[in-house]
């Protein structure tokens, strides 16, 4: 008869990373959500000034300075989306990568315990771990491809406003003058 324990402890090991990802997976699934919500409230306000955009043009025509305001809200918002949608790509293969790692691993946990029993299993248990430390570490870096873009809408939508109100205050000069 085997010794129970041993077969237990050999598949262990593994067990220790499968529970750091883990971890990063509720980070990353809260991540994502706020993005997801981010995106839906980016397309809100495309609608909203979509809208706008067609009334302006209603009432003062194609050249006023509330369509061009209007058209350029609508470009700075497009550029937004496009950055906040490939961010919430790069999230998800971050999950992906991260999930596929604990089931790697979780195989790998298997295949240790049962290599016990069958001396053949040491070999895929140790390509499975391999295989699943490479995806964790594609993962991390996507993370931290993701992280790096994460203030760049911010940043415009930051750069769009001062450029506005340095518009709004030289308009307000130029009518008290």
């Amino acid at each position: 008869m085997h010794d129970w324990s041993k077969i237990i402890s050999a598949g262990v090991g593994p067990i220790i990373v499968i529970s750091a990802c883990g971890l990063l997976c509720l980070a990353f699934y809260n991540r994502l959500a706020a993005v997801v919500s981010r995106l839906r409230s980016l397309h809100r306000e495309r609608l909203v000034e979509t809208e706008r955009l067609a009334k302006a043009r209603l009432q003062a025509g194609t050249g006023s300075l509330d369509v061009v305001r209007a058209q350029e809200l609508l470009g700075m918002l497009k550029v937004q989306t496009d950055r906040v949608r490939r961010r919430a790509y790069l999230i998800r293969a971050t999950l992906l990568c991260l999930l596929i790692t604990i089931g790697c691993l979780a195989l790998c946990s298997l295949a240790l315990g049962l290599s016990t029993l069958f001396s053949g299993l040491i070999i895929p248990a140790a390509t499975l771990f391999i295989l699943g430390m490479l995806t964790m570490v594609l993962g991390i870096l996507m993370a931290m491809a993701e992280l790096r873009q994460s203030l760049d809408p911010v940043d415009l939508e930051a750069r769009f406003v001062m450029e506005l109100s340095r518009d709004l205050a030289s308009e307000d000069s130029e009518q008290v003058a």
